[in-house]
């Protein structure tokens, strides 16, 4: 395990409210598959993206599987304020149109 600490930070402003600032990357998608985790399907989660500089193949696919686990039970991964980048990283992807954002 690495002691690097993580390049990717949460900040919850409601229960299920959290919004992110850094990189998820190879290194910080495993962090955000643990949060995803910890805090399950059982509800619609909300994550702020204004905060993320930069995502990788990694971190789309850390996005896309938090997104399909809440589907599957029937609930949403609402995404907001994605930046520019971001935002184009989901356009290329195809999946944009696929997402909750708002």
């Amino acid at each position: 395990m690495s002691t690097e600490p993580s390049r990717l930070s949460f900040t919850a402003s409601e229960p299920r409210t959290i919004a992110l600032e850094g990189v998820i990357d190879a290194h910080t998608a495993p962090v955000l598959d643990e949060k995803a985790e910890e805090l399950g399907a059982a509800e619609d989660v909300h994550v702020d993206l204004s905060g993320v500089d930069f995502v990788d193949s990694s971190g789309l696919r850390a996005l896309v599987t938090w997104h399909e686990s809440l589907a599957d039970a029937g609930n949403r991964l609402e995404m907001s304020s994605p930046t520019s980048a971001v935002a184009r990283l989901f356009e290329i992807a195809g999946i944009r149109d696929h997402l909750h954002l708002r």
